[in-house]
């Protein structure tokens, strides 16, 4: 599905965007290190902020073995991107 925030009522989108993180589902976080490096990290600590204007958050939590910080954070920071992609159902299935 894509649609446009611009052209959708916030209603709508909210409904979409809470529909998107309910029950609690896995998302990837993708990111690209400064040497141009993919990274992709699943979380489940990500939820619905706002629907207006539409954000989606989600927390890169330290490490629990050592309290370090994930590449996720670190190349977020680095270069100001991070892409949450929510895992569909079809996804899932092939991963079971």
């Amino acid at each position: 599905m894509k649609l446009d925030p611009k052209d959708t009522k916030t209603a709508h989108l909210h409904s979409i965007m809470l529909g998107a993180v309910q029950p609690r589902p896995i998302a990837f976080a993708s990111t690209v290190d400064e040497d141009g490096n993919v990274n992709l990290s699943p979380y489940s600590f990500f939820n619905v902020f706002s629907a207006n204007p539409p954000i989606m958050i989600f927390s890169p939590a330290r490490r629990v073995r050592d309290n370090s910080i994930k590449h996720t954070l670190i190349n977020a920071r680095a270069t100001g991107e991070v892409v949450i992609n929510v895992v569909t159902i079809t996804l899932f299935n092939k991963c079971r």
